[in-house]
Formats: structure tokens, sequence, C-alpha cells
């Protein structure tokens, strides 16, 4: 495959002198700049949008939401437009950053993992930067993207873009105001801090914060993080549903990059928006909840094994719901011997299932958090009078 650990034997020293240069020079200069002279609060704002541009814009929506995953379609102007400020953010072409994200979620945590935790913090991290053979890269699985001539175009160009979206246009803004300096200062500063802040999704995120879905993988959410990424911290949630153009659910969970999209959509810019069902994600929900219960010393799982069962058929009783009514809707309403009645009598009928079912799941759900709730509290009990004795 295009990532093996072999590549650790490799040292790119292109990516390894810019990322040096760029960072010591631009954190070097804006504390000189800060000591001996000024910054315009211009600068800094700035600064502030082109963060939110290239990085909310480019990376995530652009290159993870909507090129990796393909969460959502976009128009032609908006593809093109978040092509360039994915340049901006110089993390390399849209065609490189999405073979490596997507091997990521294919081999996460084994040796074709390009940036595998199992590795350690720091090669996840920025390590296996400094060590990618690009010749390693065969880009099979974004042959999808190799036919979009946006992708290519943006791929063929990139440095020339990059350096335009990243460096010049914003030093020709702080000229504005007289002061070539500061925009290649901050330039530089923008570009480091928003690369680790991506970066700290592969290590960060793989090695602290919670498991709220699925424990067969590293991945984690980590809140903090998807401050510094515009929503990107959830990561437990988007290994185990890739393809919901959502990284966060709750209200309180700070993800800009998916209000975004769905502003996109509202003027007419984007479609098709994915998100997984509601039962799905329920069912998954509950499965690591009643693995957690299980692993407790308790025989709380026995217990709860029937309440377990009867929630997990009326989760898949409305995913077989949801998926007939789909595949009504695909039909043509006349194919019911020509009958149109017939049709939306049919329709009709899986709605009100549909909407039975959920009522009725309203009660399990609210009946398991209840038991969820006290096995935590029984466990804990358990686990300190033990450490009394």
């Amino acid at each position: 495959m295009s990532h093996e650990k072999s590549q650790s034997k490799y040292l790119n020293w292109t990516n390894i002198l810019f990322f040096t240069i760029n960072t010591s020079v631009s954190v070097v200069g804006t504390i000189l700049l800060l000591m001996y002279g000024t910054i315009h609060s211009a600068t800094w704002i700035l600064a502030i949008i082109t963060w939110f541009l290239f990085g909310m814009g480019g990376i995530t929506v652009g290159y993870h939401r909507l090129f990796s995953h393909k969460t959502f379609k976009a128009k032609a102007p908006v593809r093109f437009i978040l092509l360039l400020f994915g340049a901006g953010a110089f993390e390399g072409s849209a065609l490189e950053w999405c073979t490596d994200h997507r091997d990521h979620h294919r081999y996460t945590d084994t040796d074709k993992d390009p940036y595998s935790i199992k590795g350690g913090f720091w090669y996840a991290h920025i390590g296996w930067i400094f060590t990618l053979d690009p010749s390693t890269r065969n880009y099979d699985n974004v042959k999808d993207l190799q036919d979009d001539w946006m992708c290519r175009f943006q791929h063929r160009f990139f440095v020339p873009i990059a350096i335009l979206m990243a460096y010049l246009i914003p030093i020709a803004i702080t000229c504005l105001w007289g002061s070539f300096w500061e925009g290649l200062l901050i330039a530089g500063l923008r570009i480091a801090a928003l690369q680790q802040f991506t970066f700290c999704i592969n290590s960060v995120c793989h090695m602290f914060g919670e498991k709220t879905y699925s424990t067969k993988q590293s991945a984690r959410d980590n809140w903090f993080t998807a401050l510094l990424t515009f929503g990107e911290g959830y990561h437990n949630f988007h290994h185990q549903f890739p393809l919901d153009y959502r990284n966060a659910l709750r209200f309180y969970q700070f993800d800009p990059s998916k209000w975004t999209i769905y502003t996109l959509r509202c003027l007419g810019l984007a479609s098709d928006l994915k998100r997984v069902s509601t039962a799905k994600r329920l069912r998954y929900k509950m499965q690591f909840d009643f693995n957690q219960i299980k692993a407790m010393k308790s025989n709380i799982g026995e217990l709860v094994q029937p309440l377990y069962d009867k929630v997990s058929s009326q989760l898949l009783h409305i995913e077989s719901l949801e998926t007939a009514i789909k595949q009504l809707k695909k039909q043509n309403p006349f194919s019911a011997n020509g009958k149109l009645s017939q049709y939306q009598a049919a329709l009709s009928e899986k709605n009100q299932q549909l909407k039975a079912a959920h009522y009725e799941l309203k009660y399990f759900i609210k009946s398991w958090n209840q038991v969820l709730a006290n096995a935590l509290r029984l466990n804990r009990k358990t686990a300190l009078l033990d450490g009394v004795s």
C-alpha cells in the first residue's frame, strides 16, 4: 500500500526545513517586532480572518469533510474557493491530504496508517511528515478526486497557489498600511499555528480524551482540540461515523464547520448533507454503554441484558422502517399497479409505523439511561469499598 513503516528510515528535508524555518523565523520575528516595534490591530484581525478561512474553510470543511469523506456536495465555485483556502493552509494539496486521510481511516492504528498513534505521540503529531517519502503515495484511493479538474489543477500548481494564498495576498494587504514585515511574519505564524492545531487531531485526539462510541480504535473525543480546529475534536464520533457532515451533535459542543456547511445548503451552495440516522447512532452508543457495564465486577450486565436486547431490537426495527421509506420514495409513485393512491397509502403506513416506533423508543431510552446511571453509580461504590478493604 501507499504507507509503510519503512518510511521512518527516510528523512523528508523539504518538510523538515520548511517547518523549522517558517516556525522559528515567524515566532522569533513576531516577538522581536512586538519588543522593538508594533503590530497594527488590523494585522491581527487579518491573521484571525485567514485562520478561519484557511483552517475552517480550507482544511475542515474543504479537505476533510468535502473532499476526503464526501459528507456533502458543493457547487463548483465553492469547491474551487475551498481548494484555494486549503492551499493557503500549507498542508499539501487536496490529493495528498486526502489520500493520507483515507488511508488513516482504512488502516487506523496499523502499520499502514500514515500517522498511526502506535508510532508514538511525536510520530503521529509531526514525525510522520518529517519521514514521509512522497514516492510511497500511489493515490489509488483518490481516483474520484483525480477525475476532478479542480483537484488536478490545485495539485499541479500547489506551490505557487499556496505561496500566493498564504504569503503574498496577506503581505499585499498589510502593505496597505505600510507594513511588509507584519504581513510576512504574521502569515508565517498563522501557518505554523494552524498546522500544529491540525496535527493535534492525529496525536492528542488519539491519546487523550474519552471514547463515546467505540473502543475498537484509539480515536477519542477531546473538547479542547475542537476549539482549535473548528469542531474536529470529537474524534471518536468521527471515526465511528466518518460520512456524517457533523463532528459534534450537542448544542454545547463546538462545531462551527457543521453550521458553515448547513449555511451553504441554506444558500443553495451545498446539498446532500449526509448524517447518520439517530437509530443507528443510538445503537452504537448503547452497545458501547453495555460493554462498559459488562466490564464491571458486578453481575449487572446479566440483569440489564433483557432491556438491552429489547432496545436494540427496537432500534433495528426503526432502521428497517427508515430504509423501507427511503426505498419507497425512490420508486415511481405510479408503479403500484398504476395507482398513486396505493403508493401514498403504503408510504403513509410506513411513516405511521415509524412514528409509533420512535414514540415507544423514547420510553426505552429513558429506562436505559436510568439503568446506566445506576450501574455506574453502583460500580463507583464497589470500587470505593474495594479500596477501603
